[in-house]
């Protein structure tokens, strides 16, 4: 943690941050003590790495502010200015990382219950139907009110990644459409995910699902790994094609309830 000894705006700063580690560590101990330690030590070099990128900087600039500040530097206030906005945009980038990494971590409280498929989709789209150049579609072609035994809020959570990683997947260059298909049979439900992005190399295909492993500069390549390990917890399977140049589809598939 770094420690700022004044009650000042950088002060609140820094204790914001420093929550931030801790929220990480406790993570890490909730995942430590599940039966995926393994997957934690991956993900936990990745974790590690976000950390480390942002806290040299960041405990340099403290010092830097503190001197400036005893110094009664005329352009303290100018340097205090920038040194905060990029401390916040540091502690949103932890708190998103914090966030995904938790996540993770609290897959064993799997909660399963009757849940309402088109719902949960359209939850997930209201999310994103706004975000400028972004085009969501459901086509449902379900010959039935569909439900699955599924955890609620992982489900949530995989359409948003699922959702986001489309969009990204855009660079935004020009419009981002989605589009979904549900529909079933007897047994199952099925719903396909297909964006206009720019597709995953062939060589990363095997590799999408796995903790730590990220095509971004920046993340800790949770996401999918959580997409897949929600959509198991429901009985599910989740596969992919991929064209380069012209886009994704993921398709889904549950046991009706």
């Amino acid at each position: 943690p770094i420690v700022w000894r004044r009650h000042d705006e950088i002060g609140s700063l820094i204790k914001e941050y420093n929550s931030m580690i801790a929220a990480l560590e406790d993570s890490a101990t909730k995942l430590a003590q599940s039966e995926r330690e393994n997957a934690w030590r991956e993900m936990a070099k990745q974790v590690a790495h976000e950390i480390k990128n942002p806290l040299t900087p960041l405990k340099l600039g403290v010092q830097l502010l503190e001197k400036s500040w005893k110094e009664k530097d005329p352009n303290f206030e100018l340097k205090f200015n920038k040194f905060s906005k990029s401390f916040i945009e540091q502690i949103d980038s932890l708190s998103k990382i914090a966030s995904e990494f938790s996540n993770f971590a609290k897959m064993p409280d799997t909660k399963l219950e009757q849940t309402p498929v088109l719902a949960i989709i359209e939850q997930a789209r209201e999310v994103f139907k706004s975000a400028e150049n972004v085009d969501i579609t459901v086509n449902n072609k379900s010959e039935i009110n569909i439900y699955i035994e599924a955890d609620r809020d992982q489900l949530l959570r995989t359409f948003n990644n699922l959702f986001k990683n489309a969009i990204e997947a855009n660079d935004g260059d020009g419009q981002c459409v989605i589009n979904i298909l549900v529909y079933n049979d007897n047994r199952n439900a099925y719903i396909e995910i297909a964006d206009n992005g720019k597709g995953i190399p062939a060589i990363l295909h095997d590799k999408i699902f796995v903790p730590n492993f990220t095509t971004k500069t920046s993340g800790t390549g949770l996401g999918l790994a959580f997409v897949k390990q929600a959509i198991e917890n429901a009985g599910g399977n989740i596969s992919f094609l991929s064209v380069i140049g012209k886009g994704t589809t993921f398709y889904l598939n549950f046991p009706l309830v």
